[in-house]
């Protein structure tokens, strides 16, 4: 039990230190009333991006074994298109599918037709999931994976806003 608690606080650290580092990039050179302020959309995309490219950077950190970290570096360094292309099905809809296709085809087929649907939702969601060398085996770890670090993500930028929400209520309290 030692060994992950170990890693998950080594990957938070050099999560948050890659965090900074991305948001102090991402920040104008001027006061942020001048005429380099970022509007509300492109605060958003500078966390959204920095948050990504340090959870990639973090995790080639602590280990190198995972795929998604480094097609998350090429995203967003522009190789492939960011864009929101990806959709995914819901279950019930593949469920209803398959059920409709049932009547023609054995249980076998429509078992394996399902598994094929979901790996492919799984390939659209997973970065650098699209590769056609990965077999479903190790998708499957990359999805493991990349679900921790993005629950690890989720825990730091959470705690991030909790104390910048604190800082920022004791100077108000300070002003009054």
């Amino acid at each position: 039990m030692q060994g992950p608690n170990k890693s998950t606080k080594s990957f938070k650290q050099a999560f948050l230190k890659n965090l900074l580092l991305g948001l102090q990039l991402h920040a104008p050179t001027s006061t942020s009333f001048g005429s380099r302020a970022m509007n509300l959309h492109l605060r958003k995309l500078a966390v959204k991006s920095s948050a990504n490219v340090a959870m990639a950077a973090a995790r080639c950190a602590t280990r190198t074994d995972a795929r998604w970290p480094s097609a998350i570096l090429a995203s967003e360094a522009g190789a492939t298109p960011s864009s929101g292309a990806c959709k995914v099905h819901r279950c019930r809809r593949i469920v209803s599918r398959c059920w409709i296709r049932s009547g023609r085809a054995g249980g076998d087929a429509v078992a394996r037709r399902l598994l094929r649907t979901r790996t492919m939702a799984l390939r659209v969601v997973i970065p650098g999931g699209r590769d056609t060398t990965v077999d479903q085996a190790t998708l499957l770890r990359e999805a493991m994976d990349y679900a921790v670090h993005l629950r690890a993500q989720v825990d730091v930028l959470r705690r991030l806003s909790e104390s910048v929400q604190r800082s920022s209520s004791i100077s108000r309290q300070g002003q009054q």
